[in-house]
């Protein structure tokens, strides 16, 4: 009898935590959703790139994984190549940043939210 107690707790927590991921990965799923994400794409470029500007790799490496993160949730055709090709110019900046060269890497994410926004417009 505790054994099933204890199974339905854990299917019950199962299920909901399934629930919980599936809730997040359809965010970007309206023009809302796109939209919102793709402005929090500029906004942690843009902090990848002071964080560069500033000398600090940490930073610049944390704001890169999180604008990662929100080019996941843009879906639809309608920014296509471009987007890949700021996002490719995106790694070239991780790159650099991760050598230590964040002088580098500052101009490279300079360009790439430059890209972006021209995009966005």
């Amino acid at each position: 009898m505790k054994t099933n107690k204890i199974a339905n707790g854990l299917s019950a927590l199962l299920l909901t935590g399934a629930f919980g991921l599936s809730g997040g990965a359809f965010a970007a799923e309206t023009a809302t959703g796109v939209n919102e994400h793709f402005d929090m794409t500029i906004k942690t470029a843009q902090e990848a790139q002071a964080a560069a500007g500033a000398g600090n790799k940490e930073g610049c490496l944390a704001a890169i994984k999180q604008t990662k993160q929100h080019y996941k949730e843009i879906t639809g055709a309608a920014s296509g190549m471009p987007l890949q090709k700021a996002m490719a110019k995106l790694k070239d900046g991780q790159a650099a940043c991760e050598s230590g060269d964040t002088a580098k890497g500052a101009t490279i994410l300079t360009e790439v939210v430059n890209e972006l926004k021209a995009i966005k417009k």
